[in-house]
């Protein structure tokens, strides 16, 4: 009998298990585990450290007493006849903790931008002088690509993927694409609202230096559409040194 009482007890223990482990195969033809975790480091998820990157990125420029940055782009655009042209564009700028900023851009055929804000004033030049409608949205190669407005796309953006270890100007640095917020660009002011209303899409990327933590360089690419409704595409790069530094911005 009590050999009887084994063979069923063993029965019901291989019946049980087997139950179980039909259970965690979830449905017949699943085959594809749920959600894996999302990967830690040091206790904090990647998309944490991603939104941590880009708040340090912010800060370095937000707590600065000033800095200077290079301007390079390139207009991608397309004349009514349907001619395209890729030109390109340098300057450089600076910013002043104390509300004051400056940017100057060259291009071809005498092309030239100048925007400058002192204590809310705005000064815009152009090849030929003084414009009556300055505004802060001015200063680049087709609509949302001043350089105030893509360092403001900048303060505004969102994380977009994973930082990558990158080398840049021989120095090692961490590289983070962002998206900017359109809705928080275009509440600065009626200008940028404007311009806005023809940016199709914009893409950034950020580039920020291991050991000071402050930004080296962003690149943005704003896609738009020109007065006359046809496509046009902007990239501009500032690379950002001389951070706080004696500047003057009158």
């Amino acid at each position: 009998m009590w050999k009887a009482g084994w063979i069923l007890v063993t029965v019901a223990l291989l019946a049980l298990a087997a139950s179980c482990i039909e259970a965690g195969r979830g449905p017949q033809g699943a085959g594809t585990p749920g959600p894996a975790p999302t990967p830690t480091v040091g206790g904090a998820s990647q998309g944490d450290q991603a939104a941590a990157l880009l708040a340090r990125a912010v800060e370095s420029l937000d707590q600065a007493k000033s800095y200077r940055f290079t301007i390079q782009a390139v207009h991608h655009w397309r004349s009514p006849e349907g001619q395209e042209y890729d030109w390109a564009f340098e300057g450089e700028g600076a910013a002043v903790a104390a509300g004051r900023f400056r940017s100057v851009m060259r291009g071809p055929a005498d092309t030239f931008f100048e925007v400058k804000i002192v204590d809310g004033k705005v000064v815009n030049r152009d090849a030929r002088g003084e414009r009556r409608d300055a505004t802060t949205a001015f200063g680049g190669p087709g609509l949302g690509a001043a350089p105030y407005t893509v360092i403001s796309y900048l303060r505004s953006g969102s994380a977009q993927g994973q930082p990558q270890t990158a080398s840049l100007n021989g120095s090692e640095a961490l590289r983070l694409a962002f998206a900017p917020n359109f809705g928080k660009v275009a509440a600065m002011d009626a200008s940028h609202k404007a311009a806005l209303e023809k940016v199709q899409a914009a893409q950034g990327v950020v580039w920020v230096d291991n050991k000071s933590g402050r930004v080296t360089q962003e690149a943005v690419t704003v896609q738009s559409l020109d007065g006359s409704g046809s496509p046009q595409t902007a990239t501009i790069t500032l690379k950002f040194y001389d951070y706080d530094s004696a500047i003057e911005i009158n």
